[in-house]
C-alpha cells in the first residue's frame, strides 16, 4: 500500500502528463492549423478573403486530383499545362512554420523525356537529372520514385520561406519548358514535383506525398471525366454484385 508520501508524488505525474498531453492536442489550433509542411496550388491561394491559414489544396484546389488510377496522378494537384509551349505559374505554401534553403524537386517520367530539352524555375535551367531512383535529402522513395516510368530528378533552390500564423504566405513559382526541337509531348508526358527544406530546429519539412503536384498531357478536365467514369462503373459493380435481380437478363 502507497505511504501518504508517494502519494502526491504520484499524483503530481499523473497531473503533469494529463497536461502535457492536452497541451500536445490542442496546440495545433493555437498554431493556426495546418501544422508545419509544404502544400502546392494550381492557384493563388491569398487571394482568400481576410487573414487565415493556407487552405489545404485537396477542399480549395480545383485542379485537385483524388482517385485515379495512375500513382503519378492520384491525390495531386494537376495543373492545366496545355502542349508546355508557355511558361506558367504554380504556388508552394509554407504551412505556418519556417522552412530554410527550400529545394523544389522536379521528376520526369520517360515519356516526358524524350520531348523536354530543359526546364527553367524562375528563369534559371534545373541541373542535370539524377537517375539513381534514390531521392535527395530525407525524401522518401514514394510513389513516383517507384513507379517503372520513372525517369529522373533534378533540384531548384527556392530560398527561404516562412508563414506566421494567421497569415497565409506563399510564393509564385515560374515554369518554362523547352521542347526538344519544337516537340510535341505525348499524353503520357508527366512532370512531377515536390518540395522540401529545414525549420529554424533543424527539422525536415516537406509537402506531405498526398498533396504534391503534377503538369500533365491532356488537361485535368479529362482527369477529372476518366475518375468520375471509374467510380461511376465501381458503383454499378457493387450495386450489382449486391442486388441478384441486376444480373436477370430479359426475354428477348
Amino acid at each position: 500500500m502507497a505511504s501518504k508520501k508517494t502519494r502526491p508524488i504520484r499524483l503530481s505525474i499523473v497531473v503533469s502528463l494529463t497536461l502535457m498531453t492536452l497541451l500536445f492536442l490542442v496546440s495545433p489550433a493555437f498554431a493556426g492549423g495546418g501544422g508545419g509542411h509544404l502544400w502546392f496550388y494550381s492557384q493563388d491561394p491569398s487571394t482568400l478573403p481576410g487573414p487565415q491559414p493556407l487552405p489545404d489544396p485537396q477542399s480549395y484546389d480545383p485542379n485537385y486530383v483524388d482517385v485515379n488510377p495512375d500513382p503519378w496522378l492520384a491525390q495531386s494537384v494537376a495543373v492545366p499545362s496545355g502542349n508546355w509551349n508557355s511558361p506558367f505559374l504554380i504556388w508552394l505554401g509554407c504551412a505556418q512554420k519556417n522552412s530554410t534553403n527550400t529545394k523544389l524537386v522536379v521528376s520526369i517520367n520517360n515519356a516526358a523525356n524524350t520531348s523536354i530539352q530543359s526546364i527553367l524555375i524562375n528563369g534559371t535551367p534545373i541541373g542535370q537529372w539524377n537517375t539513381s531512383g534514390t531521392p535527395p535529402a530525407d525524401l522518401a522513395p514514394h510513389g513516383v520514385f517507384n513507379s517503372a516510368e520513372f525517369f529522373g530528378y533534378a533540384e531548384a533552390p527556392l530560398g527561404n520561406l516562412y508563414s506566421p500564423p494567421g497569415t497565409p504566405y506563399k510564393t509564385a513559382i515560374n515554369i518554362t519548358i523547352i521542347l526538344r526541337n519544337g516537340a510535341t509531348p505525348s499524353a503520357d508526358a508527366k512532370v512531377h514535383l515536390d518540395a522540401y527544406g529545414y525549420t529554424e530546429e533543424g527539422n525536415f519539412i516537406f509537402n506531405p506525398y498526398s498533396h504534391d503536384l503534377n503538369l500533365v498531357t491532356p488537361e485535368p478536365a479529362t482527369l477529372f471525366a476518366v475518375t468520375a467514369s471509374l467510380i461511376g462503373l465501381a458503383l454499378f459493380a457493387y450495386k450489382r454484385k449486391n442486388n441478384p435481380t441486376l444480373n436477370v437478363k430479359t426475354p428477348a
